[in-house]
């Protein structure tokens, strides 16, 4: 639905002015929360940029995802069964049976490890050149750790599986078939995994595997395409918010040393990240199984809705001084990770990988900086993401006993 754009597009978060980028092209009418961006083939395109009209169509039924929605689920080689392509009541099943890995317990639990990664990281990072790139030799790799971890990918398996990862995503300019073959790519290594009885997946994927041997999961199909989906864009979603996160504290030294002399700013911190400067920018597009009203617009049986995530982030209705980052608003109630059936699955680890990059940062790099103007960096904005494309920094080396786990892996 959006343009990819490079450059300025980003900054506008940053510097305090409303994301009007972020619907490209399409007008935006002006005190108006739902916009009919365009109409094709009778199919109607709105967005909804209020708060209270995003909540209520990411809550409301009518508003369907999958089959209902007369969507149907691609089959053979490479097929995905990702949990946020269905409607009740097979959403419900599976994301209780995925759901139960990503709970606040099970992520409590794997932080340890998160904190060790960063750690790992961060001694890498200082014992680097004096300029690297927080982005990829940081975010990212602690995120696709992290997100190892939990689903219970061996060590030796993870490498090929980041760099398909990686190519599947791709930058938002990339062309489908190159999309396509990255995700053929990705399958093709996470059969290998599931299919791997020496050293076979644990955590969350080995308990997959065990519902498809019990007859819970559906074929062979579902099994690896659902483990696929696992992989498609979490990490690049999550390593993303690190990043504006960690850009903001860059930019703001007098909020960093804040941070640092107060972490208990750091949950403020955090939840204000997530408002001000979301990673995801439109929610996944649901279609109208009936005529529905919201905020007094007629949406038609068959026209597909977005939110714009950020937009109703900064709703100055709900949220004072909207464009500023405070850290001193009530946590939570931002749009971030969306709300109803499809509420996120991994915003707990989210919240757990940027207290701990966060915290890890200013600890322990109390002289990193920019290493160009921040109106120099680079944005790749898209209908599903808003990311730097690098975060260039300069380091310093900061006095410190190394602990042992500096030695360890971190893919």
């Amino acid at each position: 639905m959006v343009d990819a754009t490079r450059g300025r597009g980003g900054a506008d978060f940053v510097e305090g002015r409303c994301p009007r980028h972020l619907v490209g092209r399409f007008p935006v009418a002006e005190g108006r929360t739902v916009t009919l961006l365009r109409e094709a083939g009778g199919v109607g395109e709105w967005l909804v940029t209020g708060y209270e009209a995003g909540r209520a169509v990411l809550r409301d039924p009518r508003f369907a995802r999958g089959p209902s929605a007369g969507l149907r689920r691609p089959r053979g080689p490479a097929s995905r069964m990702s949990v946020t392509d269905l409607d009740p009541p097979e959403h419900t099943r599976i994301r209780r049976l995925v759901g139960r890995a990503f709970s606040a317990r099970r992520v409590a639990a794997l932080q340890p490890r998160v904190e060790r990664m960063a750690e790992v990281l961060l001694d890498r990072l200082h014992a680097s050149p004096a300029t690297g790139d927080l982005l990829r030799d940081f975010c990212v790799p602690l995120t696709f750790g992290a997100q190892c971890e939990l689903l219970g990918v061996p060590p030796a398996r993870r490498e090929v599986i980041f760099q398909c990862a990686t190519e599947r995503l791709g930058p938002p300019e990339a062309a489908p078939a190159e999309v396509h073959r990255g995700e053929l790519r990705l399958h093709a290594a996470v059969v290998e995994l599931l299919a791997d009885r020496e050293e076979p997946p644990t955590g969350l994927l080995g308990e997959l595997v065990a519902a498809h041997r019990e007859g819970g999961l559906g074929g062979w199909d579902d099994l690896t395409g659902l483990a696929a989906s696992l992989f498609f864009d979490g990490h690049a979603l999550a390593a993303a918010q690190i990043a504006n996160a960690a850009h903001r504290l860059l930019s703001s030294p007098a909020l960093a040393e804040r941070l640092r002399a107060d972490p208990r700013l750091l949950d403020g911190v955090v939840e204000e990240s997530l408002r001000h400067s979301p990673a995801v920018t439109l929610s996944m597009a649901r279609t109208a199984t009936c005529d529905v009203e919201v905020d007094g617009v007629r949406i038609r049986a068959g026209d597909q809705v977005s939110v714009a995530l950020p937009m109703a982030n900064r709703d100055g209705t709900v949220f004072a001084d909207p464009h500023r980052f405070r850290t001193d608003r009530a946590s939570g109630g931002h749009l971030a990770f969306g709300h109803g059936a499809h509420f996120c699955l991994g915003a707990h680890l989210a919240r757990v990988e940027l207290r701990v990059a966060l915290g890890a940062l200013v600890r322990r790099t109390p002289h990193l900086r920019l290493a160009v103007p921040s109106a120099d960096l680079g944005w790749w904005v898209s209908s599903s993401r808003r990311s730097l494309v690098s975060l260039p920094v300069r380091t310093e080396p900061v006095s410190r006993r190394r602990s042992p786990a500096a030695h360890g892996a971190v893919l």
